[in-house]
C-alpha cells in the first residue's frame, strides 16, 4: 500500500524514525513497515560499527527519546579528567577532558577508564605502554569535539643513560628525572623536558686568531674538558650552555695571549692552559659546570713570521754547534798536551807509543823485507834504550 513505507535494517545498522522532524522511534535489524499517510515520516541510518553516535544534534536526540537512550551509552568527562576508551578490551583512543561520548551499546563491550590529571600528571608504566602500543598518542587518535584543540595527548620523555632530565610544567621546574622513559599528560598545560649529558665533554676552541703583546698574529687551537655538576643551576642560568662556555673560553684565551710575547709563549707551553683555567673556573662553577684539563693544541704562525722564526732557530742551532765544536777541539788539545807532558818524563812510555804507531802502520803493509837479519831488525827498527 502507498500509505506504508518498508525499510530493511542490516545487522550492523540502526535507524531513527522521524515524523514531522521529530524523533519517534529506533528501528532494530530486520524489515519494518511504517504507516505514512501524509508523507511525514523519514529515516536516518547509522552504522554501529563506527561506534560513535555523533550527529549534529546528537545530545538533544539522546535526551529527547527513551528508545534511543536504551541503545546509547553516554559518558561525560570533567574538565580535569582524561578517558581511555576500550572496545572489547582494546584501546580505541584517548578522550580529551570535558568531552561527551555517545556510543552504540551493541558495538561491543565498551569501557571508559577515567584519570584525574589534576592530581596525576605522570602516566603509570602500564598506561604509557598501552597508549604507545595502540598508537593512541597522536592528534588523530584523540577523541574530541570541534571545540577541543588537536594535540598529542602525551609527552613522551626519554632520558638517556648518563643524562639527567629536568621536567618543566608551564615553565616551572617540578622534577629531576633519572635515565628512563616517562609519559606526561599534556592537556591544559605546557610540559617540556630539558636533558643534560653528565659525562665529561671535550670542547674544541678552534682557529682563534689573536695578537700577542709584541703584535704577532697567531692562530691558536684550544681544547678543554668540562662536566655538568648541577643541571638545575645550569638550566636556570644559561639557555645554551655549550655556546656560553665556548664564548667564555674564547675571551679568556684572548686575554691570556694578549699579555705575553711570542717568545714567552713558545718558552712556556703550559702558560696558556693554566691561565685560561684560572680565568674561567670560578665563573663556570657558578653555572654548575666543572672545568677539567685545558690545553693548547696548536700555535699556527703566519707564513712570514714562520720563515723568520725558522731562520732564528737555524742561527741559534748553528751557533750552538760551533760552540760544541770549539769545546771539543779545546778538550782534545788539552788531552794531547797532558799526554805530551807525561811522555816527556817517561822514555819507556814514549817508546811504547812509538811501537803503537808502528803497529798501526804495519797493519797496512802487505810484505816487509828485512836486511841485516834479526839483529838488524831489533837494533835498527825496534830499538829500545
Amino acid at each position: 500500500m502507498m500509505f506504508r513505507k518498508t525499510i530493511k535494517i542490516a545487522e550492523n545498522e540502526r535507524a531513527l524514525v522521524f515524523k514531522n522532524q521529530q524523533l519517534t522511534d529506533v528501528l532494530m535489524p530486520g524489515t519494518h513497515k511504517v504507516w505514512d499517510i501524509s508523507d511525514e515520516v523519514s529515516f536516518q541510518r547509522f552504522d554501529i560499527d563506527t561506534l560513535y553516535f555523533s550527529p549534529v544534534n546528537g545530545e538533544r536526540l539522546y535526551q529527547s527519546n527513551v528508545a534511543l537512550r536504551e541503545q546509547i551509552t553516554h559518558e561525560k568527562l570533567n574538565d580535569t579528567e582524561v578517558g581511555l576508551l576500550f572496545l572489547n578490551d582494546m584501546l580505541r583512543g584517548v578522550v580529551a577532558p570535558g568531552e561527551r561520548l555517545f556510543l552504540w551499546k551493541d558495538a561491543g563491550d565498551i569501557r571508559v577508564e577515567r584519570i584525574d590529571i589534576s592530581t596525576q600528571l605522570q602516566l603509570t608504566e602500564q598506561t604509557l605502554f598501552l597508549v604507545n602500543k595502540a598508537g593512541a598518542n597522536t592528534a588523530t587518535r584523540l577523541i574530541r569535539s570541534a571545540e577541543t584543540v588537536a594535540i598529542k595527548p602525551i609527552m613522551n620523555a626519554v632520558v638517556k643513560n648518563n643524562h639527567v632530565g629536568l621536567l618543566y610544567v608551564d615553565g616551572k621546574l617540578v622534577e629531576t628525572l633519572e635515565p628512563g622513559q616517562y609519559g606526561y599528560w599534556q592537556f591544559n598545560r605546557d610540559v617540556t623536558l630539558k636533558s643534560f649529558d653528565t659525562r665529561t665533554l671535550i670542547l674544541e676552541i678552534a682557529g682563534q686568531e689573536i695578537m700577542t703583546k709584541d703584535r704577532v698574529s697567531l692562530r691558536i687551537n684550544l681544547t678543554a674538558s668540562l662536566r655538568i655538576i648541577d643541571a638545575k643551576i645550569a638550566a636556570s642560568n644559561v639557555e645554551k650552555l655549550e655556546d656560553y662556555v665556548y664564548k667564555l673560553l674564547q675571551l679568556a684565551l684572548r686575554e691570556a695571549i694578549g699579555t705575553k710575547t711570542l717568545d714567552d709563549l713558545l718558552l712556556d707551553k703550559l702558560y696558556v692552559g693554566e691561565t685560561v683555567r684560572e680565568l674561567v673556573t670560578e665563573q663556570l662553577v657558578d653555572i654548575g659546570v666543572a672545568l677539567g684539563n685545558v690545553g693548547m693544541k696548536d700555535i699556527i704562525l703566519p707564513g712570514d713570521i714562520k720563515g723568520i722564526l725558522n731562520q732564528v732557530v737555524e742561527a741559534q742551532k748553528s751557533a750552538e754547534a760551533n760552540v760544541i765544536k770549539r769545546r771539543e777541539e779545546t778538550a782534545a788539545t788539552r788531552s794531547l798536551h797532558n799526554t805530551a807532558k807525561v811522555m816527556e818524563n817517561n822514555p819507556t812510555l814514549m817508546r811504547l807509543k812509538e811501537l803503537e804507531a808502528l803497529e798501526k802502520v804495519a797493519e797496512k803493509i802487505d810484505s816487509l823485507t828485512v836486511y841485516g837479519g834479526l839483529d838488524g831488525l831489533m837494533q835498527g827498527v825496534v830499538k829500545i834504550t
